[in-house]
């Protein structure tokens, strides 16, 4: 979920062009921040994540590709793993960079 870093308002909030605005205090941000959700660290990568959907019945096809920043802190598992499978990320897999994680919390997306 994504808060105003003002007011902590987190449900009021809409994008205007490249920025959020939340409505509650007309606080302006960047929604390309370039910092971690959960650490709020700097040192972000992008990463394939596969976008699926089931095309026949139980069949999931992959429709298509997004690319995810990734703190190299809170995700360094999920990046390792792929990096080492030489692939993508997990389909379902949402990164800390972009959902704060309560700390020693493990994903279940991993």
């Amino acid at each position: 979920m994504i808060a105003c870093p003002e007011c902590g308002e987190d449900g009021d909030l809409r994008r205007d062009e490249a920025d959020i605005v939340c409505e509650g205090c007309g606080h302006r941000w960047s929604s390309a921040s370039g910092v971690c959700a959960s650490c709020s660290g700097t040192d972000l990568v992008k990463r394939p994540r596969p976008l699926t959907q089931f095309s026949r019945g139980t069949q999931l096809s992959i429709v298509g590709w997004v690319d995810v920043d990734c703190c190299v802190v809170c995700d360094a598992d999920a990046l390792d793993k792929a990096v080492a499978a030489g692939g993508p990320l997990p389909a379902g897999y949402i990164p800390a960079a972009r959902e704060p994680r309560v700390p020693g919390a493990a994903s279940s997306d991993q």
